[in-house]
């Protein structure tokens, strides 16, 4: 992280290189009736943001929800990502096409017809050099007009964008190398079996405070998959951490992208 840190500098409002800008899907409030609220973040060609794990380099954008009394907002979800190798051959993970980091709302029962927003985003823009930026939006809800048609299709393309969790995964998992123990690092290989072979395939590693995950390598030949890592456990105050959260993104012949969260286990070793 250092190596992509230690060029990073703030910037002024009318100097960002990623724009950011409020969405909502709410042409209406109604009591106990949810909406979706976030960020569009358009980076300017050639620079990107970080997801949730930037990877080896680089700093998780970060998004603040300042919401009315009893309004109570739920998760950020993140888009699949992308991968880009930065300098040092690190690997980074996040954006370089806009995308929107949003969540579900739920106002009060008897909430008032219009209501003040503040969402403070933050985040860390790269090309050959990384800068931190920032912005402070507000707006009152509801949306109208041509604000709102443009809202609701960001809203909608992020809603398409975000991973799936299904019962049943695409693929089979298997682990060998395990498992990780309390102290020092575990070499893994992650093995995924798929039905058809698919064009390529990536994994990125969401390890959260539990984790850490270095020399990630994936190869797929055929309808197997096999993801090469070293995986560590950090000072978790929340508990152990079991299993190591990850997505599986598959690109079809078509070229689309279908990723899918799976939870990798960590406390013992399958064959």
């Amino acid at each position: 992280m250092a190596g992509v840190l230690a060029a990073a500098a703030t910037v002024a409002a009318d100097e960002r290189h990623v724009r950011a800008s409020l969405v909502c899907d709410a042409g209406a409030l109604d009591g106990g009736e949810s909406f979706t609220l976030g960020v569009l973040f358009e980076p300017e060609p050639g620079w990107h943001i970080y997801w949730r794990n930037p990877g080896e380099a680089g700093l998780a954008t970060e998004v603040v929800y300042g919401l009315p009394e009893g309004f109570l907002a739920g998760e950020v979800r993140w888009p699949t990502p992308v991968f880009f190798e930065q300098p040092g051959g690190l690997a980074g993970y996040g954006y370089e096409q806009p995308v929107v980091l949003a969540a579900e709302i739920r106002p009060p029962a008897g909430a008032p017809t219009r209501a003040n927003v503040t969402l403070e985003a933050s985040w860390l823009a790269c090309k050959d050099v990384c800068v931190f930026e920032s912005a402070e939006l507000t707006a009152r809800l509801p949306l109208a007009g041509d604000e709102l048609a443009r809202s609701e299709a960001a809203v909608e393309g992020w809603r398409d964008s975000l991973p799936k969790t299904p019962k049943t995964p695409p693929f089979t998992v298997n682990v060998t190398g395990g498992p990780v123990p309390e102290t020092g690092p575990a070499d893994l290989v992650i093995w995924l079996s798929w039905p058809e072979p698919p064009k390529a395939v990536e994994l990125f590693p969401d390890p959260g405070v539990g984790l850490k995950v270095e020399n990630l390598r994936v190869r797929t030949r055929a309808t197997t998959t096999r993801v090469d890592v070293t995986v560590s456990r950090l000072n978790n105050p929340s508990g152990r951490t079991s299993s190591l959260r990850s997505l599986v993104v598959a690109t079809a012949d078509t070229g689309v992208r279908s990723a899918t969260v799976t939870h990798i286990e960590l406390e013992r070793k399958t064959q």
